[in-house]
């Protein structure tokens, strides 16, 4: 077969590298999609020879295909009728929960990784035709939706069973700190069709976003660069009651909380960021972004604007309400400049608590910060909004159902905590034991002629009995297989002879 295609590319005319590169990567593809197929297939006939037939009753071949970054591999395995502890009749595939093959549509962990990391920077249509140009799989952009929202769902489940153990008190993070930095934001996006805000005029829907980190180190090759250690990010369109679960939680699943000493909040001043603020070692400081916003808005004089923001930003609190009576004094005949000095009064004395910057008060006792980490002013936050969600979610006249927008969210956010691979192998796939390794090694090194042998039967099928993971590493279905494979075989073996 690799000579009949040697042959076929030099008989072309005008061949250019470009085609022999693309001819070459779809028949390496194809032949690792039908090396796939019988590891699989060899596989589920030797699960067959080794279960336990009184426990599992053979129900015949049922056919079924999952897309993989190589192509489509299209294979047969065997049902099986088994009796539950209550005495029901229920079925199972015992190759899928060997292998622990909980795809998502059908779809390899792997190529939802490769979706993933197009979907979170460009439109679902763009996605589909990126894939297509980057693997040997072609998917439409309903299926690359399809997988964000059953992702998404399953980041969800995963968030609600981590909101329920932590009011349990049974989720114990084991890190510990004395300072942690939170900081919380919304961003406001157009809801479409029945999902839209019945009151109102509004067509928009706030999603909220969090995240904690444990301070401030400087940035690889950069004196003056900094960049957040260990940021963790958790997005949601729940209420504020829930938001505050759902954070609380994200906190407990990383760090010891009881050796945490300080907790600065840093937000805009909306309601549902305050909800902490009587919690013991939880100091609220009003985000110096829309702090100077607000101001610059407010006062359209740019000398008596900067006046007032230093201010703030030396935390001279009275002094800074006496200057805005003042501009108010001043300002009293004209209608539209006393209303927004108005304004802007009121929203710094509801956010009186949070107006000194936290490393100015006298009732915070910061302790040193870890080695290599600073503790600086905070207000990253509607950087973070725009790096995490706004770049992806808003602009280009898109509108979202809640539902949609809430699940790309939630992906989006565990791509910027750095463990949205790591999710995506919880939820997709399972991890390969040792002894399921050692056996799937040695059904692909096998010749054709020692495939064909019966093998001899064990009295049990030990499905149950391989739970040990494979040591420090979670395997996505086949790969540690297909690179064991190659390390014990040339190149040239490859060809199906």
């Amino acid at each position: 077969m690799g000579g009949i295609m040697y042959n076929t590319s030099l008989n072309d005319k005008e061949i250019t590298f470009n085609d022999l590169e693309k001819k070459i990567y779809k028949y390496a593809c194809d032949e690792a999609c039908r090396l796939m197929q019988e590891v699989l297939m060899h596989l589920d006939r030797r699960l067959m020879d080794e279960r336990n037939a009184k426990v599992y009753r053979n129900k015949g071949l049922k056919h079924t295909c999952i897309k993989t970054i190589m192509g489509n591999v299209e294979f047969n395995r065997r049902i099986y009728e088994y009796e539950t502890d209550d005495g029901k009749i229920a079925r199972k595939y015992l190759l899928d929960e060997y292998l622990q093959m909980d795809t998502i549509g059908h779809i390899s962990s792997t190529l939802v990784e490769k979706i993933v990391d197009n979907v979170t920077n460009v439109s679902f249509r763009n996605t589909s035709s990126n894939i297509k140009k980057l693997t040997n799989q072609e998917i439409s952009h309903t299926a690359v939706w399809n997988v964000v929202q059953k992702l998404g769902s399953k980041i969800e489940e995963k968030e609600e069973r981590k909101i329920l153990l932590n009011k349990k008190g049974q989720l114990n993070g084991t890190k510990e700190v004395n300072v942690l930095f939170q900081e919380m934001d919304g961003i406001w996006l157009n809801i479409q069709g029945k999902d839209r805000p019945k009151r109102g005029k509004s067509k928009k829907k706030e999603l909220k976003l969090g995240i904690t980190y444990e301070g401030w180190k400087k940035r690889n090759g950069s004196k003056d660069a900094y960049v957040v250690e260990n940021k963790i990010a958790c997005a949601s369109f729940s209420n504020s009651k829930k938001f505050k679960e759902l954070s609380d939680a994200t906190i407990a699943e990383t760090y010891n909380t009881d050796e945490i000493e300080i907790r600065i909040l840093n937000g805009d001043g909306a309601p549902w960021i305050k909800q902490s603020i009587e919690e013991e070692g939880v100091y609220y400081q009003l985000d110096p972004f829309h702090r100077s916003q607000a101001v610059i808005r407010a006062v359209q004089d740019k000398k008596e604007a900067h006046k007032l923001i230093n201010m703030l930003n030396e935390g001279k609190v009275e002094e800074s309400f006496e200057y805005v009576i003042n501009l108010m004094v001043k300002y009293t005949e004209n209608e539209n400049k006393f209303k927004k000095l108005k304004k802007l009064y009121t929203y710094l004395f509801e956010n009186k608590i949070g107006l000194r910057p936290y490393h100015l008060r006298e009732e915070i006792e910061m302790p040193n910060p870890p080695e290599g980490l600073e503790y600086r002013s905070l207000g990253t936050m509607e950087h973070n909004i725009c790096d995490i969600l706004a770049q992806r979610m808003k602009g280009r006249k898109m509108s979202w159902s809640i539902g949609g927008a809430n699940n790309l969210a939630k992906i989006l956010a565990e791509k910027a905590s750095k463990r949205i691979y790591t999710v995506i192998n919880e939820v997709c796939s399972g991890i390969i034991s040792e002894d399921k390794l050692e056996k799937i090694t040695e059904i692909i090194t096998l010749t054709a002629a020692d495939v064909n042998k019966k093998v001899k039967k064990n009295k049990y099928y030990p499905i149950q009995q391989s739970s040990i993971p494979f040591t420090g590493y979670a395997m996505t279905n086949g790969r540690k297989a297909i690179q064991s494979f190659f390390q014990q075989r040339n190149f040239s073996e490859l060809i199906y002879r």
